[in-house]
């Protein structure tokens, strides 16, 4: 069987797939040195429109032979139903429709959070006062980001894993509200809470397969958005669990649902660059490094360089290897 994973960055769910025993083809924004050991072709996403992403994933689809999976940045280019998921002001208000809390929206002149409607990762997310056009303003609520994913298959969902979410973390040369990784499993009294929450809404959403739920957790878990796609906790949840994400998404498809289990702390932390910088050499094939980039690439200052992986027994000793190994990543590359 073989698939044709789109989106901006494919190169977890394209080694998730690989690893599953399947045939990948990509079509992306990022081409990384590492995405090339899962995918037999890939395919590069220039500046298009999304319409002429959705002809060129067609006939590359047909081409090939393959089934389209669409991942961050191209959830709904075969589902315009996912658009009242991606579009944070339609979401929110399903979301107060159907009685879950969130950051609740603000009017001009009250200070908040103004994030884009539609976009993630964090990225051109700063405090203002005021609403620009295609913007919300939001309220901001200082707690702890994290995350859980779930799997659906339209009658029934169940969380597999809470994580913690790294956001605008300066050791990784991310500011703001950046997203920089993820540590799997998330210790916390509300993960019971944030799991049943997850499930909730994949059930309220009508969504099927492996999805993901953002939360910022105060005195209370307040929604973010939900993910309607493989996640950035990919990678995280399959190292803490010795699991295949993408054979689970697709059992969920099929009607199945799987326990998994947490076996050890697991993470993935994304250096940006924090100077304009000239690719010396490419460590592909080192375990500890993903997303890895291609020897004599121009990469801007503030760009996502790499992806570092760890595991071990307990959240910290994850931290502390997933710095060391950003430390080497830095003096590799």
């Amino acid at each position: 069987m073989r698939f044709l994973i789109v989106g901006s960055n494919v190169r977890n769910v394209a080694e998730s797939a690989r690893k599953a025993g399947f045939e990948v083809f990509a079509l992306t924004k990022h081409d990384d040195a590492d995405l090339r050991l899962y995918a037999k072709e890939v395919y590069l996403i220039k500046e298009e429109g999304k319409e002429s992403v959705k002809k060129r994933a067609l006939e590359i689809a047909e081409s090939v032979n393959a089934e389209i999976v669409t991942t961050s940045g191209y959830e709904s280019l075969f589902n315009k139903k996912l658009e009242e998921i991606i579009n944070k002001r339609k979401f929110y208000k399903k979301l107060e429709n159907l009685g879950f809390d969130f950051p609740e929206l603000l009017k001009n002149g009250e200070w908040g959070i103004l994030k884009p409607e539609i976009g993630g990762g964090g990225e051109s997310i700063e405090f203002s006062n005021k609403i620009k056009e295609g913007y919300i303003l939001q309220r901001f609520i200082d707690g702890i980001p994290c995350s859980v994913s779930v799997l659906s298959n339209g009658k029934m969902a169940k969380a597999i894993a809470v994580n913690k979410m790294l956001i605008g973390d300066e050791r990784f040369n991310a500011s703001g509200f950046r997203y920089c990784g993820n540590i799997t499993p998330f210790k916390t009294e509300w993960a019971k809470r944030l799991k049943k929450i997850g499930e909730e809404l994949a059930m309220a959403f009508d969504l099927i397969g492996n999805i993901g739920v953002d939360f910022v957790l105060a005195d209370k878990p307040y929604v973010l958005e939900i993910n309607p796609r493989f996640q950035g906790s990919l990678d995280s949840i399959e190292w803490s669990s010795d699991c295949n994400l993408f054979k689970l998404h697709l059992e969920a498809i099929n009607g199945r649902l799987h326990e998994v289990k947490q076996k050890r702390f697991a993470g993935r932390a994304i250096l940006f660059t924090d100077k304009d910088k000239i690719i010396r050499r490419s460590p592909v094939g080192n375990p500890f490094f993903a997303d890895i980039p291609k020897k004599g690439d121009c990469y801007s200052k503030g760009d996502p360089l790499v992806s570092v992986l760890a595991s071990g027994k307990s959240e910290d000793e994850v931290m502390r290897k997933l710095l060391s190994r950003k430390d080497l990543a830095l003096r590799l590359l």
